[in-house]
């Protein structure tokens, strides 16, 4: 069960002995250890936006907002967003807005840091406790939001300053400020981990979550160490030189260490999970972590594991045109033929899957934009089939059970049992899809959202639901970074023409292109894809819950 390796809540992997601390801190008790923080004022909307907005107080104003403002949902349909360009827009901006109240409250004040999220109250959905935890592949979410903010994005700018979005580029950059300097703080504190990230806890200080001390996971720091690159160089052209030179400096001591630690030139393979001891002469050895994922080679390097793979690729030292060759060889990407399209092998078939596509610029080569495109007219079409009022994808069920086994059975290698329920981030590869089309009417990805978040306990004072039943018998009672934020991103574009324009300032766009399209005709050949059917609406809306909605 190798795939919640693909970076999720662990507490549901078994085979490999892992279990996460997933502790939370009662808001109400919770208070930053480190208030004195000279740079503190720079969060100081955000504080009291948690403080007055989110939390439970004497504020009559404020509890009628939060009472009152959050089921916008309702004011539409799923037609007229379908095909009404103005109600559509004027949906999109409301949901982005809303996931602002979320984004504010998402991270330490102090370090900039992510929290995983927050519990919710199971009766009126306010944050309850944090989920005081994170890890590098939320760090990673969190950059790429801020990356677009600084690059100027209307989409973006709208959940980092939803009532100012013209001050977003400014509070991006003060985050990233924060950001760098816990990074840099972390590894002067914890010299063994060599620039990458453990999942952590908050504590006094960002401190190792139990599981991965003197350990770091491949999968979740190949997701962030791409975001960190772009943010250098969007930095850099917007003039913050002096921000995107620390930037620069942390991504060289990446770029210099990640062969010889990542990898296995004995195997051919990129290493998955590290493990890391101090010698006696003060250096440290890396070696694969025990019980623990060993590789991202096979079937483990075609979904979010490409982004390492294509990391140690390019950037890696002394990786030869031969290891990159015997690298992209052991990747079992696999053609699939399904009634409803060509697609690739899927492990559950979950959205979560398809994350490189969010940062990487992938769709700028025509046969991947192809398969990204058809996988999701299999998803859609495959879900209004079986009457799913949603789109089935791995996710917290609620705050203590991760479903790990949610997808499209037919094209996927691992059983898949609970497609009984749907997770509101599967919408975000649609919501990408068709995030370039200005004219918002016609947009699938907004149809399925909205026929999500529709349902009951699925909008809240933080904004959209987690997940929920398809059956409405329960919904998750939590809101976490990664199922909020993905949906977020692709609103705005994703990360790809960003990548892209970095890739291209370090002469590896092309480099870039030619691995992946050796590996795309490797495993497809040129046999053409097959496309039968378009996309498909949703069949059905979630029934009303016994149990009501938030009050």
């Amino acid at each position: 069960m190798y795939a919640l390796y693909e970076r999720k809540y662990m507490t549901t992997i078994n085979n490999y002995g892992i279990s996460y601390n997933t502790t939370a801190i009662p808001l109400n008790t919770y208070t930053d250890k480190n208030s004195n923080n000279k740079n503190r004022d720079q969060f100081a909307e955000l504080s009291s936006l948690k403080q007055n907005l989110f939390l439970p107080s004497q504020n009559n104003q404020s509890e009628k907002y939060l009472k009152t403002d959050h089921r916008f949902a309702r004011n539409y349909t799923v037609e007229e967003i379908f095909n009404d360009h103005v109600k559509a827009e004027k949906f999109e901006n409301e949901y982005l807005k809303q996931e602002g109240r979320f984004f504010a409250i998402s991270r330490d004040t102090v370090t900039g840091l992510t929290y995983d999220g927050y519990n919710l109250e199971t009766k009126t959905g306010k944050p309850e406790k944090v989920r005081n935890f994170s890890a590098p592949s939320k760090e990673c979410l969190d950059i790429a939001i801020l990356i677009k903010a600084v690059s100027g994005n209307k989409k973006a700018s709208l959940v980092v300053s939803p009532e100012e979005p013209d001050k977003a580029e400014i509070k991006a950059v003060e985050i990233l400020e924060k950001k760098i300097n816990s990074y840099d703080k972390f590894q002067k504190d914890n010299p063994g981990y060599a620039g990458y990230m453990p999942w952590f806890n908050h504590d006094k200080k960002i401190t190792p979550n139990n599981d991965w001390k003197d350990q770091f996971p491949g999968l979740d720091n190949g997701e962030w160490i791409w975001s960190l690159k772009t943010a250098e160089h969007v930095l850099k052209k917007k003039g913050y030189n002096e921000l995107s030179d620390r930037y620069k400096k942390y991504n060289d001591n990446i770029a210099n260490n990640i062969s010889n630690i990542f990898y296995d030139r004995q195997e051919g393979k990129v290493k998955a999970d590290i493990k890391f001891e101090k010698n006696t002469n003060g250096e440290f050895s890396y070696y694969p972590a025990p019980n623990k994922a060993p590789n991202l080679s096979g079937e483990h390097g075609v979904h979010e594991g490409m982004m390492l793979n294509l990391y140690v690729s390019l950037f890696g030292k002394n990786i030869s045109e031969d290891d990159i060759k015997t690298i992209w060889d052991q990747i079992d990407l696999k053609r699939v033929e399904d009634k409803y399209g060509t697609t690739w092998n899927g492990y559950w078939g979950s959205a979560h899957e398809s994350w490189a596509y969010l940062i990487l610029p992938l769709r700028d080569i025509p046969e991947y934009k192809d398969l990204f495109r058809i996988r999701e007219k299999i998803r859609t079409n495959y879900a209004n089939e079986k009457n799913y009022p949603g789109l089935a994808t791995s996710s917290l069920i609620n705050k203590d059970q991760y479903f790990s086994d949610a997808g499209i059975p037919e094209i996927s290698t691992q059983k898949v049992n609970h497609n009984d329920t749907f997770a509101v981030y599967g919408a975000y590869p649609l919501l990408l899809e068709f995030s370039e089309k200005e004219n918002r009417s016609g947009n699938y990805g907004l149809a399925w959202l909205e026929n999500m978040i529709l349902a009951d306990k699925m909008q809240g004072p933080l904004g959209a639901g987690e997940a929920g039943y398809n059956d409405a018998r329960a919904f998750s009672d939590v809101k976490t970074i990664d199922g909020s934020f993905t949906n977020v991103i692709a609103m705005s574009g994703g990360l790809e023409n960003e990548t892209a324009d970095m890739l291209k300032d370090e002469g590896k766009y092309e480099s870039f292109k030619n691995i992946l399209k050796y590996k795309y005709i490797s495993s497809f050949g040129n046999k053409e894809l097959n496309e039968p059917v378009d996309f498909a609406m949703p069949p059905d809306k979630v029934p009303e819950s016994i149990h009501g909605d938030y009050k």
